[in-house]
């Protein structure tokens, strides 16, 4: 055999050795990726959880407080305990709702409150206090909607009680419409 054949066989195993190590680090690398993401720990927690949005002005628009967040990067979901979610119309209160529970997902476009929800839109000129109940309601904080599929129950001051199932409420045109089984209680 000549020097350059063994030469040429020893840079072909070389070349083929550095391959497979290179090959070998980014399949542990890949399956280390994939094992973080099946872990049921949060990447990072916060305590005494606040975040508000304001708009071009800079007047708040909500707000979304909560005992505590964990955030869940495979899932881009951050889960809430004891959260409270304020809708302000001219820095006033107009719709508060809280729950045991909740999560934020899609960027922050939908808040998913459940676990004892409970929905309270402040007296207005025309229209007195109104308290919501239900187990389950999804926030859309930026088109000022709440959507629920559950039970429902509404109680308006003085004497108006509403129970159905299923709800679609729009602050912004201020309809709240209860999708079926609607019952009505009105004490004179």
């Amino acid at each position: 055999m000549s020097k350059y054949s063994v030469f040429l066989t020893t840079c072909l195993l070389a070349i083929v050795l550095l391959i497979s190590y290179w090959l070998n680090n980014e399949v542990l690398k890949e399956l280390e990726i994939k094992e973080k993401k099946l872990t049921s720990n949060p990447d990072y927690f916060l305590k005494k959880f606040y975040s508000k949005k304001t708009d071009s002005q800079g007047k708040l628009n909500y707000s979304l407080t909560a005992d505590s967040m964990k955030y869940f990067e495979y899932s881009d979901t951050s889960n809430l305990i004891k959260p409270k979610f304020i809708q302000y119309e001219n820095r006033l209160n107009v719709l508060q709702t809280s729950s045991l529970k909740g999560s934020i997902y899609d960027n922050g476009e939908k808040i998913l409150m459940n676990n004892n929800v409970e929905i309270v839109r402040s007296e207005t000129k025309n229209k007195k206090v109104m308290k919501l109940f239900t187990n389950q309601v999804l926030i859309l904080p930026n088109e000022e909607i709440l959507r629920s599929d559950e039970k429902v129950k509404i109680v308006q001051e003085p004497n108006i009680e509403v129970d159905g199932v299923g709800l679609d409420y729009n602050k912004k045109n201020g309809i709240v419409k209860i999708l079926k089984n609607v019952k009505v209680k009105y004490d004179k």
